[in-house]
Order: C-alpha cells, then structure tokens, then sequence
C-alpha cells in the first residue's frame, strides 16, 4: 500500500519545475561568489542542444564563461601558460562531478558555449534535473552534463 504511494509522489514531483536556488562559484586563490537566480539570468544567455534518447532537446542558460568570469577567472587571449593547466569542477547535488578544462569554457578556445541551463525545450528544469544543469554544447553525449548542479569550482589541475 505504501509502494505506489511513493511512487505517486515522486512521479508527481519529477514533472514539477526545480526550486530556484543560488549557485556557489569558487576560484582557487579568490573569494568565492553566490550567483542568485536573477544573477544568472542576468548574465549572457546561450541554447545548446545534444540528442538525448533518440530526439534533440534544447537547453538554454547563462554562458558558463560569464559566470567564470564575475568570480575572477582569467579569460581570453590571457588564458595561456600556467592558466590553462586550470580545471572547472561542477558538482551535483546527488554527488555525480563533471571535470573540464578552463580553456574549454572559453570562447577564445572553443566556439559551442557551455551553458549553465535553467530551461529545457523552453520550459524550466524539472526537480529532476535543476534549477541547473550544465550542458556543453558539441558534445554527441550529455556524460558532462550534470543535473542539480550546487557548486563550480576552477582550481589548479595538478
């Protein structure tokens, strides 16, 4: 009896919209930032889409870089020599950790934006997946794509 009332709830919560909430950034070396929701809406905004499950779905956020880039990162044609050994780590809230180089975030580096999506399809995140998702457009796969991101952080790789 208890079973399919679980079920019902979660089902009934997975098709709701994610709370938003603030998004912690950290940079090894500074202060870190709290970007709020009006923060990251704010913000650049870019659509990346990959195939997920056989059909395109399209994603919409804040560009990752601008974010990167309020909380001090260096950017650009200064992106070179011991900044490039830099990773970006965007953790989730069920633990799942996506790693990428800084230079892979960066327009000056790479032409598909990553994005730190809030929408899917045109509508918000579901509590399934927000209130973000980072998505980088170019990849065939969403495997660096992680759901209910809480925090990124950029740090020296080694």
């Amino acid at each position: 009896m208890r079973f399919p009332l679980v079920l019902a709830v979660v089902a009934a919560l997975a098709g709701t919209p994610a709370l938003a909430q603030d998004l912690k950034v950290t940079v090894a070396g500074r202060d870190s930032i709290v970007l709020t929701p009006a923060d990251l809406k704010a913000l650049p905004r870019a659509k990346a889409t990959f195939q997920a499950k056989g059909h395109a779905v399209t994603f919409e956020g804040a560009v990752l870089n601008a974010a990167l880039l309020k909380a001090g990162v260096v950017s650009g044609d200064r992106l070179m020599g011991r900044y490039l050994n830099q990773v970006v780590i965007a953790k989730a809230a069920d633990g799942f950790t996506s790693i990428l180089s800084l230079a892979e975030t960066d327009p000056f580096y790479r032409a598909n934006p990553v994005i730190i999506a809030d929408t899917k399809d045109g509508q918000p995140l579901d509590a399934k997946e927000g209130p973000y998702r980072l998505v980088v457009d170019g990849d065939l796969h969403p495997s660096r794509s992680p759901r209910q991101v809480v925090s990124i952080e950029v740090k020296p790789a080694f």
